[in-house]
């Protein structure tokens, strides 16, 4: 089994469809533990001077439509946002290491997502994160509020971007498996599974 490293920003339906593939993976038992790092894809671009990917490009065109079709065939419910689009995740960001320090950073995470991807919900909107803080979570949303705009908690997040963007990172979904850098759309994760060994 595998030691595997995922990460993610919530602004990315890739990670979406990633995590999901990772967790069925973790199940059938051939990742051993994955560990979820957040990191700012807009913090990443500025770095490796790139940028989001443009609305209206055939580039642009055929991700939303291949993401459609793999969550299709993973039976995932996917509604891309296109309006929104790039989202700004910050606030969610940081509300992860909120939800670690509470032992509920998986149910978070996947919250998150859910409510962005599957749901077509706004996260950038305290109504939605204060649903999956009190009502999902059980979570005190005044202290998430109070815990995202510490600057502890703001530098946190831009280390582990920088952390990463010095790991060779330049986007995400990122996976380390076993200290290997993978990254790009979830094909790779087809390809992972039939190369990790149970």
């Amino acid at each position: 089994m595998s030691e595997v490293e995922f990460l993610y920003d919530f602004a990315s339906p890739n990670c979406y469809v990633a995590l999901a593939k990772a967790r069925d993976l973790q199940k059938k038992g051939k990742i051993k533990s994955l560990t979820c790092t957040p990191v700012l894809l807009g913090g990443l671009f500025k770095s490796t001077k790139d940028e989001p990917l443009p609305k209206g490009t055939l580039e642009y065109n055929y991700m939303a439509k291949n993401l459609e079709r793999l969550s299709r065939t993973m039976g995932l419910k996917f509604k891309f946002s296109h309006q929104r689009f790039p989202i700004n995740s910050l606030a969610s960001l940081r509300g992860s290491y909120f939800a670690r320090e509470a032992g509920k950073d998986a149910e978070y995470i996947q919250e998150i997502f859910d409510a962005c991807w599957a749901e077509d919900k706004d996260i950038t909107q305290n109504s939605i994160l204060k649903s999956i803080v009190e009502d999902s979570l059980s979570l005190d949303f005044s202290q998430f509020l109070s815990f995202i705009e510490k600057d502890e908690t703001k530098q946190r997040l831009r280390s582990d971007t920088q952390k990463a963007f010095e790991r060779g990172v330049f986007g995400a979904p990122t996976f380390f498996v076993d200290g290997d850098m993978y990254w790009g759309t979830p094909e790779i994760l087809w390809y992972l599974e039939s190369e990790l060994k149970c």
